[in-house]
């Protein structure tokens, strides 16, 4: 069989659309800026499965992050963004369970290990600077459904954080992408983008 670039490109776009495993529907309470099929600069990663960063603001929540792709806000008050091997949700907390990250995050890896297929933790919750916040952070690898293209599982892994606004708000931020192109500090980098406004 001889090579053709136009089956390759076939085949690259099928695998991309296979890894989708859920899309984020949208209301009017955020906006992204630019899209996420930006050309490719110069200096930018090759290979990783990292998007190229686009700027998101909620302005029912008030805070902004540069997500990995175009970010849609959904009618339950998340934030998200489902690409082909990368993908980022936030929540927020409000009340007084938003006052005790650390507690919130053992609870949440308790429920992940009951409730997420193939559910092994990377890291215990521990507290850290970034962009700023004092945030606290675990990760774990999980089975996030099979590619329609291969038939194979799909391993993410993922990073979860907590990053404080006040005693009575807190975002939730969980940022995931598929294990085999996994860095961990590139899931720290985008995160550090988050602020409060």
């Amino acid at each position: 069989m001889q090579f053709s670039p136009r089956r390759a490109l076939i085949v690259v776009a099928s695998t991309a659309s296979g890894l989708l495993v859920t899309v984020a529907c949208g209301s009017p309470t955020g906006t992204t800026a630019g899209t996420d099929a930006a050309p490719a600069t110069a200096g930018a990663e090759v290979n990783t499965g990292e998007g190229i960063p686009v700027p998101y603001s909620d302005t029912r929540f008030h805070y902004r992050i540069d997500g990995p792709g175009h970010m849609t806000a959904n009618p339950d008050g998340t934030a998200a963004y489902v690409g082909p091997s990368e993908r980022i949700e936030i929540s927020v907390v409000q009340g007084s369970r938003a006052s005790d990250p650390a507690a919130m995050a053992s609870q949440d890896l308790k429920s992940l290990a009951a409730s997420a297929a193939a559910f092994r933790q990377m890291s215990s919750p521990a507290k850290l600077t970034l962009g700023g916040y004092q945030v606290t952070r675990f990760a774990f690898t999980w089975n996030a459904g099979t590619s329609t293209v291969t038939g194979k599982a799909i391993e993410l892994t993922s990073v979860r954080y907590y990053v404080s606004k006040d005693a009575t708000t807190l975002a939730v931020i969980t940022y995931g992408i598929v294990s085999n192109q996994f860095d961990p500090q590139g899931a720290d980098d985008i995160v550090s983008t988050f602020k409060w406004q």
